[in-house]
C-alpha cells in the first residue's frame, strides 16, 4: 500500500488499539470495595503478562536482530533507566504504589510507539499483513491494558483520570505511526533498538514493583496462597500461546516480514504520486 490508502489504513487501524485501553474500566469497575476486592487479581495477572510479553516477545525478537550482547546491553540500560526514574519519583509513603503509575504509562508509552510504526509497516507490504498485524497487537495489548488500569488504580488515581492517562498513554501509537508513515523501511531498524529496552522497563516493574504491592496485599488474605499465582501463571500463558500461534500463522508480532527496500515505504505524502 501507499499514499492515502496507507495513511487512512494506519491511522484507522491505530484508533481500534486505542480503543484497547477501554478494557481496564469495563472490567475493573463498581463500588470501591468491588474495585479493591478486584485489583490484586487484575495487577497479578498484569506481573505475568509482564514478564511473558519481555521474555516470549520483546527479548526474543531483539536477540534475532541485535545478537545477545546487544540485547543483554539495551534490557540492562532499561531496567536500569526505569529504576533511576523509580528512585527519583521514591517518597514518603509506600515506594511501590508511588512508582507503579509513571512507570506503568512510560512503559507502555514506549511499546505503543513501536506498535504504531509496526502497524505502518505492516500495512505498508500489504493490506493482509497490516490486518493481522493489529489483530496480533490487540491480542497482547487486551491484557496489558487491564493491567495498566489497575496499576494506575493502585497508585491512587481516580478511575476517570485513569481513563485520561490511558489514553494518553496508548496514544503515542500514533507518535510511532507517523514515525513509520515518515521513514518507511528505515524505521524497522528503530524498532529492534526499542524492545530490550522496554524489556528491561517491563522487568524492573514486574518484579520490583508489582510484585511487592502484590504481596503486601495478599498478606492476612484468606485466599489459597495457590490460587493467588493463577492469574500470573495465565497471563505467561496468554503470552506464550499468542506466540506460538504467531508462528504458526507467520504473523510475527514485532518483526514485519517481506518489507522490501524499495518503492512502498518511500511515498512519504498522504497522497500517490503520478
Amino acid at each position: 500500500m501507499q499514499g492515502t490508502a496507507w495513511w487512512m489504513s494506519t491511522l484507522a487501524a491505530c484508533s481500534v488499539v486505542l480503543l484497547a485501553t477501554a478494557i481496564g474500566p469495563l472490567l475493573i469497575r463498581g463500588s470501591a470495595a468491588t474495585i479493591a476486592k478486584r485489583l490484586p487479581w487484575a495487577l497479578t495477572l498484569a506481573i505475568g503478562v509482564l514478564l511473558g510479553d519481555a521474555f516470549l516477545h520483546l527479548l526474543p525478537h531483539a536477540w534475532i536482530d541485535l545478537g545477545a550482547n546487544a540485547t543483554v546491553l539495551l534490557a540492562v540500560c532499561g531496567f536500569g533507566l526505569f529504576a533511576s526514574l523509580g528512585v527519583l519519583m521514591r517518597g514518603a509513603g509506600d515506594r511501590s504504589r508511588r512508582q507503579m503509575a509513571p512507570l506503568s504509562l512510560w512503559g507502555d508509552g514506549l511499546h505503543n510507539m513501536g506498535d504504531g510504526a509496526l502497524i505502518a509497516l505492516a500495512f505498508a507490504t500489504s493490506p493482509l499483513l497490516g490486518i493481522a498485524t493489529v489483530v496480533a497487537i490487540l491480542a497482547h495489548e487486551l491484557p496489558q491494558e487491564l493491567g495498566d488500569y489497575a496499576m494506575l488504580l493502585e497508585s491512587g488515581i481516580t478511575p476517570f483520570r485513569a481513563v485520561l492517562l490511558n489514553l494518553a498513554s496508548g496514544g503515542t501509537v500514533f507518535i510511532g505511526a507517523f514515525a513509520g508513515l515518515l521513514l518507511g523501511s528505515a524505521a524497522e531498524d528503530y524498532l529492534s533498538w526499542l524492545e530490550p529496552v522496554a524489556a528491561g522497563g517491563f522487568l524492573y516493574l514486574a518484579l520490583f514493583v508489582l510484585l511487592p504491592t502484590v504481596r503486601r496485599k495478599w498478606r492476612g488474605s484468606v485466599s489459597n496462597g495457590a490460587w493467588r499465582f493463577a492469574p500470573a501463571i495465565l497471563g505467561v500463558a496468554a503470552m506464550a500461546s499468542l506466540a506460538l500461534a504467531e508462528k504458526q500463522l507467520g504473523v510475527d508480532h514485532g518483526h514485519v516480514h517481506a518489507i522490501e527496500e524499495h518503492a512502498p515505504t518511500k511515498n512519504f505524502a498522504p497522497w500517490t504520486p503520478r
